[in-house]
């Protein structure tokens, strides 16, 4: 059970970067500021296909979150993120930074070194209390506002991630309901705050998201938004599911990894472009 969730989440991270190039694509064509962007991107057909790519690929996540646990497949969600460095040059036509390459490339690296000390773990199917639902999304939106402070590309990444990272937490919500109580548990759901917190959350998340991709390279965005949406989940996965820490040397590799994608997260930071700066284009 828990090699294919490892798998399909390997899987899900490279549908989700697809799908962010695809976005990345139709974002920068669109002139328009952040509080209209999703309305005049639904009209884009192109985008609504990555869209649809995306919502498959949430589909796999929240199989991934059944069936293995937070701490294994949210880290291993993020190491599709090196899918697109090589789609923004080939596909985008974007160039990247030496800083920026390095990065990402510590970010992919932490990510899958952090989920590989969490590989021998069992999943956790415990529910959340609807008051620790309304405090993550809570907590998400005050950390998304203090990061977009810098009004860079990666900070709007960075600003859906902590997003994102909540609807990860939903995400489990649901498949966890499933996995305890198999379709009978669609009233439960109905009846829990989760489902309609996923749907706002992903909506305000996906809009700072598109909005970064207006001001930096896909792969640079990606990178930086993994960071949040792995961090919160993992220690959700151990406060709030109650999953055990690894022992041994994955004691120290996990968190190893983790400074790894966050020192890679902050060295994005450091060299992201400000707003109004478009990202860089190759010559054709």
């Amino acid at each position: 059970m828990i090699v294919a969730g490892a798998l399909i989440a390997v899987a899900t991270g490279v549908a989700y970067n697809l799908g962010a190039a695809l976005q990345k694509r139709e974002a920068v064509e669109v002139a328009i500021g952040t509080k209209h962007l999703l309305r005049a991107l639904a009209k884009r057909k192109v985008w609504l296909a990555a869209t649809v790519l995306s919502t498959f690929a949430w589909v796999g996540q929240v199989a991934a979150l059944a069936l293995a646990p937070v701490a294994l497949v949210v880290p291993l969600l993020a190491t599709g993120s090196a899918v697109l460095v090589v789609l923004g040059v080939r596909f985008l036509h974007e160039r990247f930074r030496t800083s920026e390459l390095v990065g990402v490339a510590l970010v992919a690296a932490g990510a899958a070194a952090a989920g590989a000390a969490e590989a021998g773990s069992t999943a956790s199917h415990e529910a959340l209390r609807f008051s620790v639902q309304f405090l993550i999304v809570i907590v998400a939106a005050v950390s998304a506002a203090l990061t977009l402070r810098w009004r860079t590309g990666v900070a709007y990444g960075a600003a859906s991630g902590f997003g994102f990272a909540g609807v990860a937490i939903f995400s489990k919500e649901i498949g966890d309901g499933f996995a305890n109580r198999g379709f009978a548990a669609v009233p439960h759901l109905l009846a829990s705050p989760a489902p309609y917190l996923l749907l706002a959350v992903s909506l305000g998340s996906l809009s700072l998201l598109q909005a970064g991709f207006q001001r930096g390279n896909a792969a640079s965005v990606m990178a930086a938004l993994s960071v949040p949406e792995s961090i919160g989940p993992l220690i959700a996965g151990f406060a709030l599911y109650h999953e055990k820490y690894p022992h041994g040397i994955d004691a120290v590799i996990l968190p190893a990894g983790l400074a790894c994608a966050i020192a890679g997260s902050a060295l994005l930071a450091r060299h992201g472009r400000k707003l109004g700066e478009p990202a860089e284009i190759a010559a054709a």
